[in-house]
């Protein structure tokens, strides 16, 4: 009885979690390369694709290579048609902030999972976008790398994502585009969604309570 309802629990927990996910490229690899994006002219970028409806991008959560010391960069996002060009949809200086999942690799570096999110976001319907990371720093003034993931384990719509930097073509990164997906009339069943998650949060403490009893 408790296995089960630990499951439906960990199911809904989940299924709250993917709702503000738009793209996901695959997860972190930490062992093949990383680029960096240190300065104006020195960027990467990744393709990434809506396909849920009109999306409202609200924010990017990226796996870096860093050194232990170094935390929460800021960096310069934009969201285009082009790589770093063409008709910009968005572009903002951000301040990243330290997922949980942090590791050491061979080399004394620290692989980490960073994220930044922000307000009024463009509005994208269907199709394919350039997301650029640039001019990333830290107050240490250390080097911020991109990890390379090859989009390996990707599941969302139009990966794995084609990738540049500042000298040609190379293997897309480990990220995830965040916001909230489909029209007007889409999103309210996603409230309902969550209210039905709240519903079913307190229905499994209440069964676990009487079952501890």
């Amino acid at each position: 009885m408790r296995t089960g309802l630990v499951f439906l629990f960990v199911f809904l927990c989940s299924a709250l979690a993917m709702a503000g996910t738009i793209y996901d490229n695959g997860p972190v690899n930490g062992n093949l390369n990383s680029y960096a994006f240190d300065g104006q002219f020195l960027y990467v970028s990744n393709t990434f694709t809506v396909a849920g409806g009109d999306s409202t991008i609200t924010g990017i959560s990226i796996w870096v290579w860093i050194f232990p010391t170094d935390h929460n960069p800021t960096a310069e996002v934009s969201i285009t048609s082009q790589p770093n060009g063409g008709t910009v949809y968005f572009d903002q200086v951000v301040q990243f902030s330290q997922e949980s999942n942090c590791y050491t690799d061979g080399f004394g570096l620290m692989i980490c999972q960073e994220t930044a999110n922000w307000i009024n976001g463009p509005a994208l319907s269907n199709g394919t976008y350039w997301i650029n990371l640039k001019n990333g720093s830290f107050p240490s003034g250390d080097k911020i790398f991109w990890d390379q993931n090859n989009g390996a384990g990707c599941q969302s719509s139009g990966c794995p994502s084609q990738a540049r930097d500042s000298i040609g073509t190379i293997p897309s990164e480990a990220f995830t585009v965040l916001g909230s997906s489909g029209s007007q009339t889409e999103s309210t069943p996603q409230t309902s969604r969550l209210l039905m998650f709240g519903g079913g949060f307190v229905w499994v403490v209440g069964m676990v309570r009487r079952s501890l009893r």
